[in-house]
């Protein structure tokens, strides 16, 4: 606006419409009455958080673009309701300052300071601040079960949370620890609610990655019954892909393959490219690979262009992993050491050396130089890859990459060795129920 004067909402949204050639009609959308856009660009009426957030998509804006200059004048519930969409779209460096503006009222009740403070550990975790989430985070939880809180929606959020930020610290056991007490208080909810849902997925993706895959059936399939019966497509799809890695865990291949084909059609209706060539990663890496591995090898590489330009490191390095178990099961250890050598370039060029798809990278180079008769080397890379899982818990990847090290032990005739990994890996296995393959 000239000569500095802030435009109101109305103007904005006018200007907006106007600079895009869109009518009032165009705008509204069927959301609202086009009555309702001409009073809100006269600045006659004021629009709801799920309004503005309707307006920002339809005239193709962030959503803290068109409320930049609204928030002073934002009365608190409305300021609590767009914290929640910012939350809600990851958006969390917008949702910060509005946090700490509400945080800083005199007038919050109870209720409110708590959720408030659930939201901040949300904000930070999503910006991976993890440590500054759980000083926010884990005193809260202390607090509220010390003194019985008596809303099990609230106490079950705040360990989900909790759980959430362990996930991202790669602290397995103890997300999973908090993950079942967020499912613990489920019980006392009224009805196995969309929470409840989200909390059971949780704890089964975890049961998998420690390698409790029967266990996680149980979870996944509670999940499902919410997912299929709520419009939340993202979730429900991402459920029966989780069914189909447990599947594919147990050697239920046969049902996996359906899982993996019905997740893929969700995630493609959606158009959600990335999440589709997850689904097509695992297919061939685990179901094609054992019938057409030429073929599987094509369908890995048709999906190396995606990750790189989504920049997803932790897929790509995945691909090369997995590209080049194929590769070794067919006896092209030329073929496999480059797509590995590719790997730990990916791993050292993007700092990812403290991952699960480093592990399981440094793993399958134990593998190959394993049957290459490289033995030296592969007790290096499977005690590296082994150090690496302990660190982060997953037991069964340990168990794998400590079995390869004392394979080359014992073909170097070093049976002390070979005998000492062996113990190690008895006493691992009695913490574990069942093994899995490594999931992709």
């Amino acid at each position: 606006m000239e000569n500095g004067t802030v435009e109101t909402i109305g103007q904005k949204i006018k200007r907006l419409r106007l600079e895009k050639g869109m009518t009032q009609g165009e705008v509204a959308d069927g959301f609202v009455t086009i009555s309702m856009i001409s009073q809100l660009e006269r600045d006659r009426n004021t629009a709801s958080v799920e309004l503005l957030q309707h307006l920002a998509r339809r005239l193709q804006v962030p959503l803290h673009e068109l409320v930049e200059d609204e928030v002073e004048q934002m009365e608190k519930a409305c300021l609590q309701k767009l914290v929640k969409v910012y939350l809600e779209t990851k958006q969390p460096t917008e949702a910060e300052p509005l946090l700490l503006k509400l945080r800083g009222r005199s007038d919050l009740s109870q209720a409110e300071t708590i959720e408030l403070t659930v939201e901040m550990g949300e904000c930070l975790y999503q910006q991976g601040r993890y440590e500054e989430a759980m000083g926010e985070l884990l005193p809260l939880a202390e607090e509220l079960e010390a003194v019985n809180y008596d809303d099990a929606h609230v106490l079950a959020l705040v360990r989900y949370t909790v759980g959430n930020v362990y996930y991202g610290l790669q602290s397995y056991t103890n997300a999973l620890y908090n993950y079942r007490k967020a499912f613990d208080y489920t019980f006392r909810f009224g009805t196995f609610d969309v929470m409840a849902a989200r909390i059971s997925y949780n704890v089964g993706i975890t049961l998998q990655l420690i390698g409790h895959a029967e266990e996680s059936i149980y979870y996944l399939d509670k999940a499902y019954g919410v997912f299929q019966h709520h419009d939340d497509l993202y979730k429900l799809a991402a459920t029966i892909f989780a069914q189909g890695i447990t599947y594919r865990n147990i050697k239920d291949y046969k049902r996996a393959a359906d899982h993996f084909s019905h997740a893929k059609g969700l995630f493609n209706a959606l158009n959600l490219r990335q999440a589709t060539f997850k689904v097509q990663r695992t297919i061939a890496s685990t179901i094609t690979a054992k019938e057409n591995p030429a073929l599987a090898v094509k369908q890995l590489e048709d999906c190396i262009p995606a990750f790189q330009e989504e920049k997803d490191f932790s897929s790509l390095i995945m691909i090369y992993a997995k590209l080049a178990e194929i590769h070794i099961s067919q006896n092209n250890l030329d073929d496999a050491l480059r797509a590995l050598a590719l790997g730990e370039a990916t791993i050292k060029e993007n700092d990812r050396e403290m991952t699960q798809d480093a592990g399981v990278c440094f793993q399958i180079y134990a593998k190959c130089h394993l049957k290459s008769e490289n033995f030296h080397s592969a007790i290096t890379y499977a005690l590296k890859s082994a150090s690496l899982f302990d660190t982060i818990g997953l037991l069964t990847d340990q168990v794998c990459s400590l079995q390869i090290a004392c394979d080359a032990y014992t073909a170097l005739d070093d049976f002390k060795q070979a005998f000492l990994l062996e113990r190690k890996s008895n006493l691992l296995l009695l913490q574990m129920s069942g093994k899995r393959e490594s999931i992709i």
